[in-house]
């Protein structure tokens, strides 16, 4: 039987998945690559540890999927087009795909994804089926696109003989994080760039690089590994308990949550510098400030500021006495 998805005037009706973006910088029929690629990319991953879920597997087990997972829920692009004033993607399977009802491994992942998307901004605790902590963590990540001008992505399966519909919007963004954070006292959230990271099991640690100040170790728990592989380079929110030292000085932080989010402007990045560091390098200070592309200060002001005049009253008498006190100093 002919794939009846299939055709030169398909529409989101037709289509078996379409994603519907809506936003102040999305037009009829137009968005940004980058949020495409990027929503794409988190969705995609959704979908399979929704899958590993189903499966009672913890989803955000890293390393790579199996094929069996990965072919049962791969999806092709055949168009793109408008609503009024929203982009649609239009996504199918391949006919091999298109198994009995109830007995598709991947219809059911993707019908558990977009039924739980519905259901996980209620108010009870329990999780939907087939979500767990990483599925909430990576549905987070695509709730990105509502700092980019998107504002609600509709999703619609059309396979079975009702659609099914998942809407997802700033709202349920926030109810995914609050599910997320499973607050606890004397949390701290800190931003920067994750530069280092160490998986071995008898010590998970990675090194946190604020814009300004020195950089933080963290350490981390089995569960977030995944997340932290994926993080590596990026600019990152992390939140947990912080250890101080006996002076005050950060020590460690235990980590319970990590998120990639949008670098600040102006933001220190090693992409953008001649930056390059090898383990095995000694490069002296003066290397390290040129590849960091630090220069000498040139005004000394610039440091203290130019100060009132009441600021300096006393400090010449002060010092002639220090003087005094210590000749040959």
């Amino acid at each position: 039987m002919a794939n009846k998805f299939q055709g030169e005037n398909m529409n989101g009706n037709d289509a078996y998945l379409a994603i519907r973006f809506e936003g102040p910088d999305v037009k009829p029929g137009r968005m940004r690559l980058d949020d495409f690629v990027q929503a794409a990319s988190e969705f995609s991953a959704c979908a399979k540890r929704v899958a590993l879920a189903l499966q009672n597997t913890p989803s955000a087990v890293p390393g790579r999927r199996p094929t069996d997972l990965t072919n049962a829920l791969s999806l092709d692009i055949v168009g793109f087009t408008h609503g009024s004033p929203a982009a649609i993607v239009l996504l199918q399977r391949s006919e091999d795909q298109m198994l009995m009802q109830n007995a598709d491994f991947g219809e059911t992942a993707y019908k558990a994804l977009l039924e739980g998307i519905e259901s996980v901004s209620g108010e009870t605790t329990a999780l939907p089926p087939g979500f767990d902590l990483g599925v909430l963590m990576k549905l987070r990540d695509f709730g990105r696109l509502f700092s980019k001008g998107v504002s609600r992505v509709e999703f619609t399966l059309n396979h079975r003989p009702q659609a099914i519909k998942g809407t997802y919007d700033q709202a349920r963004q926030d109810r995914v994080r609050q599910r997320i954070a499973q607050p606890q006292p004397q949390q701290q959230t800190l931003q920067g760039r994750l530069l280092m990271a160490d998986f071995k099991e008898s010590g998970r640690q990675l090194r946190v690089h604020p814009s300004v100040g020195q950089p933080i170790l963290c350490r981390f728990p089995e569960r977030l590994s995944a997340e932290v592989e994926e993080c590596i380079r990026q600019f990152v929110r992390v939140t947990g308990q912080m250890a101080y030292h006996p002076g005050g000085e950060p020590r460690l932080l235990e980590i319970a949550d990590i998120e990639p989010v949008d670098e600040p402007t102006g933001a220190f990045t090693p992409q953008s510098s001649t930056w390059t560091y090898s383990f095995w390098e000694s490069p002296s200070a003066e290397e390290y400030a040129r590849r960091q592309g630090i220069e000498p200060v040139k005004n000394i002001a610039t440091l203290y500021g130019s100060g009132e005049p009441q600021d300096w009253q006393g400090f010449d008498e002060a010092l002639e006495r220090w003087h005094a006190e210590n000749p040959g100093s």
